[in-house]
């Protein structure tokens, strides 16, 4: 929770964002879906570009089917990409497209195929391929650029596949969760190793934040932070706080929970609640 805005500023805050997604929608090339099952504030994170209501040059909020991203241009890839994936979507049919392409919404430029090329590093999805089955459009987008970033073969294929399928699970389990997931981005760009023309930045740990409700209408979150070198043992092995993710991204999530739930969720590391058996909602 490192950047607060007022409670009763929030209605007007998230209706002014939902203008800016639609608009973002209405200049990108493809037909993007935006889906607001729930609320806007759960799903989209406070950021420079989320609180100004403005795209700037370094932060540029941009909606595509079924996810939206803020691309960083001095890092060359997204610090964070957002959606909700509920049941449905994960019983999705529509096959791996692996168009893999520049995103030609991100004004200053996105991150080029040649980047990757002979890099020793894979094509790495933020919104996973496999999370985007419910529609042609959705898993064509998720192959732009934008949604992508450098990670080791061993941690994409890995232990951030395993976080990944078990997201499914859990979307399965509780009818729907929010997704929110990107790299770390703790420190100046120049500090980071760099592959290809544009300067891709090669992060050290990614993280993924998440909210469900449980088969009791109560409310959960859960948090990973995993280094993409030198990891081991299972995903409930990274699981931190929301808090700690906050602390290190910069970034504010579930801005529209009022402040008493949000300050004792994030607080939390409630792993038991989310591996515990029960029904389906």
């Amino acid at each position: 929770m490192k950047v607060k805005i007022k409670k009763n500023c929030l209605v007007n805050f998230i209706s002014t964002l939902l203008c800016l997604l639609i608009l973002s929608c209405a200049s990108s090339s493809a037909s993007c879906t935006t889906k607001h099952n729930v609320s806007p504030g759960l799903e989209i994170p406070l950021c420079k570009s989320t609180q100004a209501l403005k795209n700037g040059h370094d932060h540029e909020v941009h909606s595509y089917n079924g996810f939206t991203l803020c691309y960083r241009e001095s890092y060359e890839c997204a610090e964070w990409v957002s959606y909700t994936l509920t049941a449905e979507e994960v019983d999705g049919t529509f096959p791996r497209s692996n168009d893999f392409r520049e995103d030609l919404n991100i004004s200053t430029g996105s991150a080029s195929l040649n980047d990757y090329r002979r890099s020793g590093y894979d094509r790495g999805h933020l919104a996973p391929a496999g999370d985007m089955k419910w529609s042609e459009g959705s898993m064509s987008d998720t192959f732009l650029l934008s949604n992508i970033t450098p990670q080791r073969h061993s941690f994409n294929d890995g232990i951030w596949k395993q976080l990944e399928e078990q997201v499914r699970r859990w979307a399965k389990k509780y009818g729907q969760v929010v997704v929110i997931t990107g790299p770390v981005l703790e420190k100046k760009s120049s500090a980071y190793p760099r592959i290809g023309e544009n300067a891709v930045a090669v992060p050290e740990f990614f993280y993924k934040v998440l909210y469900a409700l449980n088969a009791d209408g109560e409310e959960m979150t859960l948090a990973f932070i995993i280094p993409q070198e030198n990891f081991s043992g299972s995903i409930y092995d990274y699981a931190v706080t929301v808090d700690e993710v906050e602390k290190r991204t910069g970034l504010d999530f579930f801005v529209s929970l009022e402040d008493e739930k949000e300050s004792l969720l994030e607080s939390e590391v409630n792993a038991a609640a989310w591996r515990k058996r029960n029904s389906p909602r």
